[in-house]
Parts: structure tokens; sequence; C-alpha cells
């Protein structure tokens, strides 16, 4: 067996470059879609079978689809960047991807930024569409479904979505951006596309856009200075779980009294 030459120099990471990096979010989102779709398809095949409506059987299993579609989509992706790009994962400059600890006095920072942009980005919301609606059908989602099925649900909108938008959003497209970008220009693209990229959620509702930018803003703005995306994933998984409880309070709040 020979050693490794130790004049030579490591070998350098993975290109990847913007295309690449808005490719990936794609795909993530891609991978959301088809599952999705599948999921349907299957619902309207069994509704045929069981001689019943396929919405009944959509509505009865829409946690469980919500859980596996984010599954489908966010396993893969995430497998396909650890293999591709390892050199880049705990890179805390950019271009890396910043998957590194900061240290506990980042991530607390993270959850204090959540705690002021909670209500400026809700006040955004409310102040341009005072009538958005988008909460409802995961209203009735987590009506609908069983008690394990809402955790289920509920690990998967607070843990695991924010954790791959994170990687995705302030890592992935924010180091490739990086690459062929000044910085201010990098971030600003970066912000726009995660707040389009969060409209369908919306129904297509352009008066949340100011609201996303601000979060998506905070969130670029710890992945910078602290050289981590850990600090914004927290920020980001605590602002959708306050998103999600306020959502449901009413829900909740008639089981209590109830």
């Amino acid at each position: 067996m020979t050693s490794a030459d130790p004049n030579l120099a490591p070998a350098a990471p993975a290109a990847l470059g913007p295309w690449r990096a808005i490719g990936l979010v794609v795909l993530y989102f891609a991978l959301q879609i088809a599952a999705a779709l599948l999921w349907m398809l299957g619902a309207h095949i069994a509704a045929r079978i069981e001689h019943r409506p396929a919405a009944d059987i959509l509505a009865a299993h829409g946690s469980l689809m919500l859980s596996a579609v984010l599954l489908l989509a966010a396993l893969p992706t995430l497998l396909l960047v650890r293999l591709h790009w390892p050199a880049r994962w705990s890179g805390a400059a950019l271009p890396g991807f910043g998957l590194r600890w900061p240290g506990l006095r980042w991530i607390l920072g993270g959850l204090l930024l959540t705690a002021l942009l909670l209500p400026l980005v809700l006040g955004l919301n409310a102040a341009l569409f005072p009538r958005q609606g988008v909460t409802q059908s995961v209203m009735v989602i987590f009506e609908q479904a069983h008690p394990w099925m809402r955790v289920l649900l509920t690990l998967m909108i607070v843990l695991l979505a924010p954790f791959i938008e994170e990687l995705l959003f302030r890592g992935v497209l924010l180091a490739g951006l990086s690459e062929r970008l000044p910085l201010r220009w990098a971030v600003a693209l970066s912000v726009l596309l995660f707040a389009i990229a969060h409209l369908p959620d919306t129904g297509g509702h352009w008066q949340v856009l100011p609201g996303l930018i601000a979060l998506a803003l905070g969130l670029t703005w710890l992945r910078v200075r602290s050289g981590s995306l850990l600090p914004g994933y927290a920020a980001h998984a605590l602002y959708n779980a306050s998103v999600l409880a306020l959502a449901l309070w009413p829900l909740l709040r008639g089981h209590a009294a109830g």
C-alpha cells in the first residue's frame, strides 16, 4: 500500500455555481409537487375501489399526505447536497454551507430575532392582506387528523421544513450565487427567490411578499454574521411554530372548552 503524497494539494470542492444552486431549489419544490400528485392519484384510485369521494379520502389522510410530501422531497435533496458537496458542508465563510455550531449566544440571538420579526411580519401581512386565508386548509387537516398524525405533521412543519429550507436558501443558494455575484446581490436574489417560492403557500397573493422578504433578510443576516445556518434554523423553526400555534389557537381553544 502506498501512502498519499504530502506534496499533493487537496482536491478542490465540487463546482456549484448559481444555476446548479437554483436547480437544487427547483428540484426540492418539484419533488413536493410530484409527491402530492402521486398521492392524489392514489386517493382517486382508492376512491374508485371503495366507491366514495376522493375528497373524503384526501381530507381523512391530509396530515399523513403533507408529512409524506415533505419527507419525499427533503430526504433526496438533502442526500444529493451531502454527497456532491461534502467539503462545503461545514464551511463558515461563503461559499460554505455553514452547518457548524456557532455558539449558544448566536442560537439565542436567532430566537430573539424571531421574537422581534414575528410582529413585523404578521403586521405587514395583516395590513396588506387582511383577509388572508392560507391557514384554513391546515386547520381543517389538523382538526380531522389523529392525535399522533398531528404530532408528526407538527414535527415536519416546525423541524424538518425549516432545516431543508435553510440549507437550500441560506446554504446552497446563497453559496452558489456568491461565487459569481457580489455578496449584496447574492443576498438580494436569494431573499427574493425565498419569498417567491413561498407565494404558492399563500394562494399566490403578492401582498405577503414584504413580510416574507423581511423574514428572509433576518435569516440571511444570521447566516452571514454567525457563519452558521443553525441560528437561522432556530429562528425559522420558532417562527413556524409560532405561526402554526396562532393558526390553530381557535381549534385548540375549542377542544379545551369541550
